[in-house]
């Protein structure tokens, strides 16, 4: 169970992430501009974003099961609709449909594991979900260069869109939702009028509003460059190659899966989520302002920067596992999905 949703998250993160690589081909083939590419990138998030709340509502009525096995197949449509495009629109139709189809892949997720492991394990179960997952950021880069090489972008999105299809079924076939005797299975189920009266609940969470912000930079800053300009970046300001640039963004990548893991295992020892998410958050910036100076011709340190921007920008992973500490069990898909 916990297999298939991890792989799940895998090939949403694989989504999310694969513009970065291809962009350059993109705007050589379909004629992008450097806007055209950005809106390309981002109507993955924007529908992802929009889909959230009432994707909450779904996964707490229904349960990630069927949620996600639903929305896993959109996303194969998604791919095949995105790897025929002839024309930008359709580029972005195909990517919008994908970021809808990926929607709950992660957030189905953690309402799982709420319900099958104890409270103290939910941040580890979260980190091992987040750096599995992160391995599909990491075919983004240089294995879906290479596979571009030999199949074509085109092939290579129909292959990832039947490995969708194949992950949906498995999710259907292997997961359930909660153990046997649990209130999702044994309660009264909720009308939509009181489902969604239950936003207002969360929405009335203060601590929760406070880490919106922040679980929105914190992503943010690591998934811009891995997910869209990081190619461009590396390609433009540093001159290299799409298999160089791709190798530093996997070199990131990597960092990134293992840095989920490592915030996990600090929280447990620590203790204390807010001081690693302060820590976390202050090293990002620095990285950032390095990066900005770096002189042109280091690539050393460039590779260097950019992983280690990948371990110490991985503590969302606590942000979330802080967020299920806030709200009851009924209301946790509908409070992580409002967060996300």
């Amino acid at each position: 169970m916990v297999a298939a949703l991890c792989t799940a998250f895998l090939i949403s993160q694989f989504y999310r992430a694969s513009i970065g690589v291809l962009g350059p081909t993109f705007m050589a083939e379909m004629g992008l501009s450097a806007s055209m590419l950005g809106m390309l990138g981002g109507v993955y998030f924007i529908v992802f974003a929009a889909a959230q709340v009432p994707c909450g509502v779904l996964l707490d009525q229904y349960g990630p099961r069927l949620v996600n096995t639903v929305l896993l197949m959109l996303a194969a449509a998604g791919a095949v609709i995105f790897a025929t495009a002839r024309e930008p629109a359709m580029l972005t139709l195909g990517r919008g449909i994908i970021g809808l189809g990926c929607a709950t892949c992660f957030m189905g997720s953690l309402v799982v594991f709420s319900r099958w492991f104890p409270p103290r394990s939910f941040p580890l179960m979260a980190a091992i979900a987040s750096g599995i997952g992160g391995g599909g950021a990491l075919i983004a880069t240089t294995p879906l260069a290479i596979a571009a090489e030999w199949l074509g972008w085109r092939g290579t999105f129909f292959l990832i869109s039947a490995i969708t299809a194949v992950v949906a079924a498995l999710v259907w076939m292997l997961v359930r939702n909660a153990p046997p005797g649990e209130p999702f299975h044994v309660g009264p189920r909720e009308t939509f009028v009181s489902a969604f009266a239950g936003i207002g609940k969360v929405v009335a969470n203060r601590q929760l509003r406070l880490l919106i912000p922040l679980n929105t930079v914190s992503y943010g800053s690591i998934m811009v460059v891995l997910a869209l300009w990081g190619a461009p970046y590396l390609r433009d300001v540093h001159s290299l190659s799409t298999i160089g640039a791709a190798n530093i963004l996997m070199a990131m990548a990597l960092s990134a899966m293992a840095g989920g893991l490592l915030y996990a295992w600090l929280a447990l020892r620590v203790g204390s989520i807010k001081t690693l998410v302060l820590a976390g958050s202050s090293s990002t910036t620095i990285i950032f302002v390095f990066l900005a100076i770096l002189p042109q011709s280091n690539h050393h340190l460039l590779l260097m920067l950019l992983s280690l921007q990948g371990l110490v920008g991985s503590y969302p992973v606590l942000i979330v596992s802080h967020v299920r500490m806030l709200v009851p069990k009924h209301l946790v898909g509908r409070g992580l999905t409002f967060s996300n």
